[in-house]
């Protein structure tokens, strides 16, 4: 057997090896919690997209307004005071990132559902409630269990107000938070809260939305009102989200379709935001169900206001002409703490602290609006790609260290795992792309070195 035919073959052995380990659940947390992990470092913080505001709920506005420091137990006025200053300074959508399950005072919960009416632009939480399902054979015997995902809303009196209910499920630890649910299949494709909130900050281009869709299906667009404003009134924008949805599901060309036509309006409007929002909600119908966060950075990276100072608002008016500026913005309201020790809804991350401070529930959200706003995900190699680049990689190594002397190989490999960790890092900080980082330089590459060097040893 030839010298280069003995390194093709180890070629392909580390590549399949590759391949083997890569296909696996194993090999795929080891590129996501070590790779990952390893190229957000390496890129560091991101500016946000100021579009989007977090209130948070915390200790310091907990001793400022006088209240408890449970915010279950906060008195509801409170809440339609700061709906009313944040829809007073223009603020576009409202999210309540809080579970509102519980009857209180009735005085205090009128005030906040007619707040929140009044508004006609806050979304609240649904929360999720997992239930198992008997299943039975024909025969009648026992047949297994069927999960489901049940939706629980808000007490009616606030559910009826707000202009929309979405859940917002997150992993529980000791699970790292890498990706989000745009769309909850359990729950028979429920948009999540970031796609409703992106879907209501979009309300401005709704018409320019339609009549796109409209060009690239006729027949399918005539399903759907052409008038933001009933949208509105009737507090129909799930029925909304879900009816485009099925759309681009039953003709998954029609995204292509509106992207070729807007790129023609493109021409005849200078207004760059309305053309990145339409290409944004398009994208958004058009992806999976579930995405990879593309986070800015630690916890506080997207601007945080405390909830006492919104509230206080009227009171400190030069105060906020100077810091604050909610105007056409989309603003989530959530727990928050800057303290490890206080923290109540804080989920492991790429970014979490050395101090074991989390990234917030409130501030995944926030995060994953802003991707959808951006349409910037962190986007991994699709199937082919990937597994092409772990089989070449392989290749390649192979040839390298077994057809080059041992040290001219090893310099050889080397510099072809730098010239990689470079590109692979250039595509993530640039574009968002996620190329195989872990295996191909941990993994592959040291592999096919030693195996070069025993084969070379045991045929002297």
């Amino acid at each position: 057997m030839s010298r280069l035919s003995k390194a093709i073959i180890l070629g392909f052995l580390t590549g399949i090896v590759g391949l083997g380990v890569g296909l696996t659940p194993f090999g795929l947390d080891l590129e996501e919690n070590i790779g990952l992990d390893l190229l957000f470092t390496l890129r560091g913080a991101r500016q946000p997209p100021s579009d989007v505001i977090i209130v948070s709920i915390d200790r310091k506005s907990a001793e400022n307004l006088n209240v408890s420091q449970a915010p279950r137990k906060w008195p509801r006025s409170l809440h339609a005071r700061l709906i009313e200053n944040l829809f007073k300074e223009g603020a576009r959508v409202i999210a309540f990132d809080l579970i509102f399950d519980e009857m209180k005072s009735p005085e205090e919960d009128n005030l906040f559902a007619e707040t929140i009416s009044k508004a006609r632009n806050v979304v609240l939480c649904e929360s999720l409630k997992s239930e198992k399902v008997p299943l039975t054979t024909q025969g009648g015997s026992p047949g297994g269990n069927l999960n489901i995902e049940k939706l629980v809303a808000p007490i009616p009196p606030f559910a009826q107000s707000a202009i929309a209910l979405a859940p917002f499920p997150l992993p529980k630890v000791p699970f790292k938070v890498s990706q989000y649910w745009r769309f909850k299949t359990e729950a028979g494709d429920t948009p999540t809260m970031p796609v409703v909130v992106f879907q209501i900050f979009g309300i401005q281009v709704y018409e320019e939305f339609i009549k796109l869709l409209e060009k690239a299906t006729p027949s399918k667009a005539e399903k759907l009102p052409h008038n933001k404003e009933a949208i509105i009134t009737n507090r129909s924008v799930e029925n909304v989200i879900r009816e485009i949805r099925e759309i681009f599901e039953d003709e998954p060309q029609v995204a292509e379709r509106m992207l070729k036509e807007l790129q023609k309006e493109q021409i005849l409007t200078t207004n760059s935001k309305k053309i990145q929002i339409l290409k944004s909600l398009i994208k958004m119908y058009q992806s999976p169900n579930s995405s990879y966060l593309r986070f800015y950075g630690p916890p506080g990276t997207i601007t945080t206001i405390p909830y006492y100072q919104v509230v206080q608002i009227q009171e400190k008016r030069n105060l906020r002409q100077r810091q604050f500026d909610f105007n056409g913005k989309a603003v989530f309201v959530g727990l928050s703490e800057r303290s490890p020790d206080e923290q109540k809804d804080g989920f492991p991350t790429f970014f979490t602290e050395s101090s074991g401070l989390d990234i917030s529930g409130v501030e995944i959200a926030a995060t994953a609006f802003a991707n959808l706003l951006e349409d910037k995900p962190v986007q991994p190699l699709s199937f082919w790609p990937h597994i092409t680049t772990l089989l070449l990689w392989g290749v390649v190594m192979g040839l390298v260290c077994y057809l080059f002397p041992t040290f001219v190989a090893a310099m050889s490999a080397l510099g072809l795992m730098v010239l990689y960790f470079i590109v692979a890092l250039y595509q993530f900080k640039t574009a968002d792309n996620w190329c195989p980082f872990v295996l191909p330089l941990l993994i592959q590459s040291p592999l096919a070195f030693l195996s070069s060097v025993v084969w070379k040893e045991i045929e002297v």
